[in-house]
């Protein structure tokens, strides 16, 4: 398999449907990530965490079918289940709704970066899937960094 090169790129999902896969951890924290950009955010699991079951977000308990991905315009799937995994991907890039699969960037046709965030100054670190650590390292580097020594009121050159 050919290796991904993703494009890191800023998306407004605000109002959009986005689809979470699973009702665990993983599933919880994808979902607090995509509360901060006021999406409009489903969960279909078998089960769901304590969490998402008391955070107000719409859910569904219930068995994956391929049709639950229509009118979505991206999901993550969080079912730590390689070959639901597998399936999900597929149907995702059958029906066009992006796919993003927890765990298995060779599934994803997008992957989250770490983001920083200060008012308007968005900054998003990805390491292209390689290594999560490094670029959560790094985020927090420019974090440290701004939160120091920038005054938003001049230009920056970088």
């Amino acid at each position: 398999m050919r290796e991904k090169n993703y494009l890191p790129i800023a998306l407004n999902i605000e109002g959009e449907k986005i689809l979470i896969i699973g009702g665990g951890q993983s599933a919880w924290k994808k979902i607090q990530i995509l509360k901060r950009f006021d999406a409009d955010i489903e969960v279909v699991a078998l089960q769901v965490c304590k969490e998402i079951a008391e955070s107000g977000i719409p859910y569904r308990i219930k068995p994956y079918e391929k049709s639950d991905l229509i009118g979505y315009l991206m999901f993550y799937s969080c079912t730590n289940n390689r070959d639901l995994d597998m399936q999900i991907a597929k149907d995702g890039y059958e029906l066009g709704v992006l796919v993003n699969i927890h765990d298995q960037p060779n599934l994803c046709q997008f992957v989250s970066p770490a983001i920083y965030q200060k008012d308007n100054i968005r900054i998003a670190v990805s390491s292209n899937a390689k290594d999560v650590y490094a670029s959560i390292e790094t985020r927090n580097t420019i974090k440290a960094f701004f939160e120091k020594s920038i005054n938003y009121n001049r230009s920056l050159d970088f």
